[in-house]
């Protein structure tokens, strides 16, 4: 039973990274979940599972509302400026 939860958990990170807007994110998404299903593929406790899963779900979601949410997506996706990018040697604030 959880063995089919996992793998469905799994098929819904897959979907929602593939249609993530930027690329890269999503093959980012998609070697994390990998990881961590990796990590942790020897869990045989169904409550530690269970708590796996809600922590996925509630991830999942996260990537859901960034990927319905423009205006957020932008300001997540932004880059912090790095101390030598602005080119005059100080940054204001």
């Amino acid at each position: 039973m959880m063995r089919r939860q996992v793998l469905a958990f799994y098929r819904d990170v897959v979907r929602a990274a593939r249609a993530f807007p930027d690329r890269s994110v999503g093959r980012k998404l998609q070697f994390n979940v990998r990881e961590v299903l990796r990590l942790r593929r020897e869990e045989t406790d169904a409550a530690a599972i269970a708590s796996h899963l809600a922590d996925g779900a509630r991830a999942l979601r996260v990537i859901a509302l960034l990927q319905n949410d423009s205006a957020l997506l932008t300001a997540i996706m932004r880059k912090p400026l790095s101390p030598r990018g602005s080119g005059s040697g100080s940054v204001s604030c």
